[in-house]
This record gives C-alpha cells, structure tokens and sequence, in this order.
C-alpha cells in the first residue's frame, strides 16, 4: 500500500502543505486548489479528499467503501453523496467519465486513477497507455517518484505532451472510438456546462467552445454531435429559426456518425433533431436507443429518452429516462427541473416540487427553477403557489420594486389570467424576451385569448418549432382541442 502524499491536517481532511503533480495539474491540498498553467480551480474539501487518495492508489481500483472509510472516516453517507463528489472532481478536472483521462470507473468495483502522478523532488512518471484506455498504467507509473523543484514547471507540459502524443498516435480503428486530444476535450466539456446554462449567453459560449473543439480534432464526433445539440436548443427555446438551425444541426449530427458509425453522441445528436425538428418519433426512438445501448452512461441520450417518451404520452418511462439522466448528471439543476417537468405532464404534481426543491437546494436564486415552480404550480391547480414562484423569479431577475408592486396588484385584480394579459402586453409593447411562437401560444391559452393561442400554433408549425413536439400531451392546450385547427396540427405532430 503506498504512504500517504499528505500527512493528516486541519483542512477537511486532506492537510499537507507539499503539492504534487497529477496529469497536468499542480495540486495543492491544503488550500483545496489545482492548477495547470494560469488557470486554477477551487475544490470542497471533501472533493481534494477524495483527489488525495485515488491519486496515492492511482493504478489501483478504489472501492466506494475505501473511499467513504477513508475520506468520510466511516461516517455514514448515501451513494449519492460519493457519487456528487466524484462528479464535481472530474468537472473541476475537465474529466469525462465516458473518455476518463483522470478518473476511470470500474464497474461494480469503484474508481481508478489514471493519469500520472509525481511530487517534487521526483522524476517524472511516464504514461505506458494512452489516456482512457481501459488497461492500467505499469506499476511505474503509478508509485510516487521525486524530480527536482526546477523541473516542477516543466513537468506540465512534459505531462500534456505525453498525453497529447499518446492520443495523437492512437488512431482509430475499425470499430474503434477516436480519443480526442486533452485540448479538444476540454473545449468539448465546457460546451456541454454552457449548453446547460439556458441563455443567449449560453447558448452563444456552447457555439465558441464546441467549434474550438472541432478546430481542434476535426476527427471527433462528440465535438460534432455537441454542435448539432446546441443548434437544437437555440431553436427549440426560440432565440433562432428552426429553419436556419435544421440544417446545421442535421449536417453536425450527421458528420459524427460519419466519422464513428457507433458513436454514441452521434446517434442522440441525430434523434434529437429528428425528434425537435421533424417530430420523428419514431426516427428518434431508433436513434436514441442506439445510443443507449452505445454507451449506457451517456447521460444527452437519456435527457432525449425522458422528452421523447413525455411526448408520447408515456409518463412512467418519460421519469425513468430522466432519473437515470439525473444519476448521471447529479448536480446539474437543469436535471432536476426536466425530471419534475415530465413528472409534472404524467400528473405527479407533488414529486414534481421535491424535485425543484432539490434544485432550489443546490442553486437558491435560479430564476429559471422558480418558473418551473410556478408552472407545476398551476397545472395542479395552485394559483397562489404559481404567482409567489412567478413574483420570486422576477425578483431574483432583478426587477425593480415598482414592477413588483405591479405584478401583485395586477394578480389580486385579475388572477393569473389577468397576469398573464398583462404581460403579454408589455411584450407587444416592446418586450424583447426571446419566446418561440409555442410558448407564445401557451400564455395565450392562459391569457383567455384562444384565437391568438391558435394563430400561434399555426405560426409554430409553419416554422416547425421543437416545442411543439408535445403539443399531443400539453395540459394547457385542453380548452383547444375541440378546434378543428388544433386537431390537425395535433395529427401531423408525432406520426
């Protein structure tokens, strides 16, 4: 068993002043922090614990109990907790736990450290695999060796060449899956947290760092697939035109599957559009559950599963695709709020708000979960409970008191629907919120103003909009449906 990196301390655990190197990074355990050139990440205390003991087993297969026994000093806590912690390590690393660089997971087993590790004073380890490679690195580089304090810079890069080299030279194969380089892999990671950020912002940094990946590796299809996804939620969320993003999303989607006919994030890439864009359900169901059995943990896939089933009216399957999304993706809200709002169109409006409440638990002042809040709210009949969720997501927003005051009176006057009319005004008067035509519907409905619901509808299939995808399923639809005009959009929708 190797000693110790770090002698006990007073810092959550993982004390020690002497840092060491793991992979590219400088890790620093008594101030919780990593480095790798000019950019450093702080970690929790608990989450450099963990870093701490797989890097002094790295090689090894830690179990989940020698992790909990060691880190949590026997404590008891849920698999859950272990499994948050190992998640916001690999995001603090840029890790990715499909294409493990630092952290592999062996099935039924625990956790493995692959990537090298040195300290000061130590010669640095070479790497005897590429990085990801399911065999582990020789023995040698897997024990703490010293090289000298001048060498500490250069180890970083001597590191990042290494394995820059090794995925360089490690073309694939038939059959095989394209390793990206550290590089590309990193631009494609911070794609995916922008992705889930849901603004113009967001959606705009998604864009610069998966087309960074792609001009990085042109040859790896998750930098590709990762385009197509945030082609499909600029439109599907109405900031651009489905008939501009179709296109581009199909080609990015389809170029991944060129380069790796059974790349995972292709084929969801692929369903997503058919699913958003051509209201392909049955296209989609195929390509997503290739996917699937792809890459079982591939968690873009499930999150499509959860909104494909929603849509199809199947519920039970709808939350179990987007609780395994959620397994996957612990503390990300945004999975939190897809499984209450498919939870909330299958009727379970009570397990719905549990949900957003553990959203709300791990980011209090999130606009966007207080409007989810208040749209569950409503379909179960609590208007008081939709307008406080509603007023709080202003207030979070920034809206100044006098527009509070106003929200509050206009809702004592008129109830939602007079909320509802009122806002939509203000939009018409100059309100710049970007909204799909669907969406517009929707408030529409809940204004009283079915014939401009309707005319929205009709606007939205026109454009073939995402959202309207689950136009068959839709609660607030139900005072259209006995409209001629409802029901023949309603039957081009899904077949």
């Amino acid at each position: 068993m190797h000693a110790r990196m770090t002698s006990p301390g007073n810092n959550g655990g993982n004390g020690g002043g002497t840092g060491f190197m793991a992979g590219e990074w400088q890790v620093w355990p008594q101030r919780n922090v990593i480095l790798r050139g000019e950019e450093q990440v702080r970690v929790e205390p608990r989450v450099m614990d963990v870093l701490v003991h797989l890097a002094e087993r790295a090689g090894q297969v830690v179990s989940k109990e020698e992790l909990v026994d060691r880190v949590w000093e026997g404590r008891y806590v849920t698999d859950e907790v272990l499994t948050v912690t190992v998640y916001a390590l690999r995001k603090a690393l840029g890790d990715d736990a499909r294409r493990p660089r630092y952290i592999e997971t062996v099935s039924r087993r625990g956790y493995r450290w692959i990537a090298p590790v040195a300290r000061p004073g130590e010669p640095a380890p070479a790497m005897a695999i590429a990085p990801g490679s399911m065999e582990s690195p020789v023995s040698a580089a897997t024990a703490p060796r010293r090289f000298s304090p001048a060498a500490w810079a250069g180890a970083t890069v001597a590191l990042a060449v290494v394995a820059a080299s090794a995925t360089w030279m490690r073309l694939p194969g038939p059959g095989a899956r394209h390793t990206p380089s550290p590089e590309a892999h990193e631009a494609y990671v911070k794609g995916r947290f922008f992705l889930d950020q849901r603004s113009v912002q967001g959606w705009r940094s998604a864009l610069e760092h998966f087309e960074r990946a792609v001009k990085l590796d042109p040859l790896d299809p998750a930098a590709h697939a990762g385009l197509a996804d945030t082609y499909s939620a600029m439109s599907d969320f109405g900031v651009a035109s489905p008939a501009e993003m179709r296109p581009r999303a199909m080609q990015a989607a389809r170029r991944a599957l060129e380069l790796e006919a059974e790349s995972a994030e292709g084929h969801a890439a692929l369903g997503r559009v058919q699913f958003l864009f051509d209201w392909d359900f049955g296209g989609a169901e195929r390509s997503l559950g290739r996917a699937v059995a792809l890459d079982g943990d591939y968690m873009p896939a499930h999150q499509s599963l959860g909104w494909l089933r929603s849509a199809q009216g199947r519920p039970g399957e709808a939350a179990a695709a987007a609780r395994r999304a959620l397994q996957l993706d612990p503390v990300n809200t945004a999975r939190y709020t897809e499984l209450a709002w498919v939870l909330a169109l299958g009727g379970g409006y009570d397990e719905a708000l549990a949900q957003v409440d553990r959203a709300l638990g791990l980011s209090p002042r999130a606009t966007q979960i207080q409007v989810t809040r208040g749209w569950i709210c409503e379909m179960a009949g609590r208007p008081d409970g939709a307008f406080a969720a509603y007023s709080e997501a202003a207030r979070l927003a920034g809206a100044p008191e006098q527009a509070l005051r106003r929200m509050e009176a206009t809702y004592r006057a008129g109830g939602l629907t007079g909320y509802y009319r009122d806002w939509l005004d203000q939009q018409q008067r100059g309100g710049h919120l970007p909204l799909s035509d669907t969406w517009r519907a929707h408030l529409y409905v809940r204004a009283g103003q079915l014939e401009r619901a309707i005319e929205s509808l009709e606007l939205a299939y026109r454009k073939r909009e995402g959202a309207l995808a689950w136009v068959n399923v839709e609660p607030a639809f139900a005072p259209l449906r006995s409209d001629a005009r409802f029901q023949l959009i309603a039957s081009r929708v899904g077949k």
